[in-house]
Order: structure tokens, then sequence, then C-alpha cells
């Protein structure tokens, strides 16, 4: 039985593909996973690097397609996903040592249609590794989502591409379509299907370390400048499901997802160039947020109101990720809000 597919989106990842193939040999469980790698269109060695693991490890598999962005991958890959579970992993991350084998081991006991880990992640510019972690839980308890979120202050960090597992057949039989040729749609990935109010199944596990501060990422200051467009345009979409016929536990976690997500846009500001621009976009957007959701707009305000003031005050990405390293943020942002 295969356990779990990965399904690993690649554009242009030669530089980064064999450190994320790396992580799934030498391993015990090479007969229980499927690693789909997904070619998205790339012009340089993607397929033929993959190709190259593929003839040493069977169980890692190369899948060509036309280009057409993050969302389309998985849109291919989980209708055609062998594994009772399946896991996204970007071509730039990779599994943590020792991990996999343990959570092969778990999967084989679980049905659950959501199980969540711990992840880490690294910044390529300070070399500075954080933990997101679950805590004061029961791991390997089987929750319903009503009861799993009223600890969201203890587990809401893991509700992230990295920290999130699906079950195949939960995860096809919703007909989600991510929505295509854009960025952000992990926006929509970990928050529509929970819509469906999914048990779940924590476990006391850090399984990937994800890699940030990378320029080519969606989240880069130069991305960012690019996308606003696609920001905006991810951020209506749940706005707008958000309204739908929710049980009152989903409203407050699709409340607490856009959060977030608006935090993104606010960190715009101080990301990317020209700030005046991008300020303004961020106030046209805090706008209509204030006509359509006024107790969202007043809760993201001092985000805000944080974000606007790095930007005036001209501090860089690099700047904040040197403060989080030595954990001046927190300290900044309460002397500012």
């Amino acid at each position: 039985m295969i356990a779990i597919s990965f399904i690993i989106p690649a554009y242009n990842s030669a530089l980064t593909i064999r450190h994320c193939l790396d992580s799934f040999v030498n391993i015990k469980a090479k007969n229980h996973i499927e690693v789909m790698v997904v070619n998205d269109g790339s012009t340089d060695e993607t397929a033929n690097i993959t190709q190259q693991y593929m003839s040493q490890y069977p169980y890692i598999k190369l899948i060509n397609k036309e280009n057409g962005g993050h969302g389309s991958v998985i849109n291919t890959a989980t209708k055609i996903a062998q594994g009772k579970y399946f896991k996204i992993l970007d071509s730039d991350d990779r599994i943590l040592p020792g991990a996999l084998d343990k959570f092969v081991h778990a999967l084989k006991k679980i049905d659950t249609d959501v199980v969540l880990t711990h992840f880490k992640t690294l910044d390529y510019r300070t070399k500075h590794v954080r933990d997101y972690r679950m805590r004061d839980i029961r791991f390997g308890h089987v929750y319903s989502f009503e009861e799993f979120w009223k600890h969201k202050k203890n587990v809401s960090k893991v509700f992230h591409l990295h920290g999130i597992t699906y079950k195949t057949d939960f995860y096809t039989d919703l007909k989600l379509e991510l929505t295509e040729r854009i960025s952000y749609e992990d926006q929509e990935f970990t928050t529509l299907p929970f819509a469906k109010q999914p048990t779940i199944m924590p476990l006391n596990l850090a399984l990937e370390e994800y890699s940030i501060g990378n320029t080519g990422q969606s989240t880069s200051g130069i991305s960012m400048s690019n996308k606003l467009p696609q920001l905006e345009m991810v951020f209506w979409k749940l706005e707008d499901a958000a309204f739908e016929n929710l049980p009152a536990i989903v409203k407050d976690y699709f409340f607490h997802k856009r959060c977030e997500f608006l935090l993104v846009c606010y960190m715009a500001m101080y990301k990317g160039a020209p700030r005046k621009d991008i300020r303004r976009w961020v106030q046209s957007l805090r706008n209509q947020l204030k006509e359509k959701n006024a107790r969202l707009y007043n809760v993201t305000r001092k985000q805000y109101n944080i974000c606007y003031i790095l930007s005036i005050l001209g501090i860089t990405d690099d700047t904040i990720a040197k403060m989080q390293k030595y954990r001046l943020y927190k300290l900044v942002s309460n002397i500012i809000s």
C-alpha cells in the first residue's frame, strides 16, 4: 500500500530539486511512498535531473505538463496520486532527516481526513531556523474539527501548506479546483477544504524544512510587487467564501486565515517597490474592506500600522529577517503599535 504521495511542483527548479529529492533517499519506507515531481513546463534541466533519480529510485516519478502554475500542478497531481494521503512539498524544501520513516509508519494506522505535523523554516539569508509547532494538545488523538480548533492559539501555526497532509479521498471528493496561473493559491488550499469540518490527527513530528528568503518565491519583494492583483484576487475569493452558510467554528477559521493573508498583503508595503504605489494599493484594499467587513478591517489595524511605518522608515525585508533572528522584531512591533 502506498501510504502517501508527495507532490512536488517544479518550475525551472534545476538549482534546488536535488536538495529536495535527496531527502527521499536512504529510507526504509520506499515501498510505501511515491514522489511525484510535476515538471510545470520548465525550460531548464529540471526534468533531466529528476530522471537521474528515477533510474535509482523507482518511487520517484516525473510528470511533464504545460506551464500552468502551482495551482494547476495540485489540480493535476491530486487526480492521479496513488497514496492514501498526499502532501505538497515545494522543490526548494526538504523532508527533515529521520522524519519520513516515522511519518509513514504513523500514516499506516491513521484514517483521519487531515494530519498535521510541525515544520521548520530555514532563511537563506541569515541561516536562521525557526520552529512552527503545536503545543498542549493530545498528539495521536482523533479530533473533530470543532474540538481541535478550540485550541487554535496552540495549533494555528501549522495550518499552512507545510504542516497539512490531506487524505486523498477526502480532498478529491471536494472537487476543489484551485485557481491556476497565479501565486498565493496555497491560501485556497489551506482554507477552503476546512469548510467540510474534517477530522484531524496531530502528530508530534517535525516533518518538513521550508526554505524562505529566496528572491524567486511569491513572498519575495520582487514577486509581491509584480503580483499585487493576484494577492487581491485570492483575498476576495476567500472573503466571498466566508459568507456562505457555514457553521460558526468554520467561519472563525476562515476569519483567522483571512487575517493571516491580510498580513501578507500589508507586508508588501516594506517588501516591494515602489513603496508609495504599494501603500496606495494596500490603502485601496483596506477602504474596500472597511465597507465589506468592518470587523476584519479593525482587527488587522495594528498589523497594518506596523507594516506602514516600517515602509515609511525604509526598513528592508533583510533587516526584518535579521531582527527576527535575534528576537527584536516583536519588541519593535510592540513599540510601534
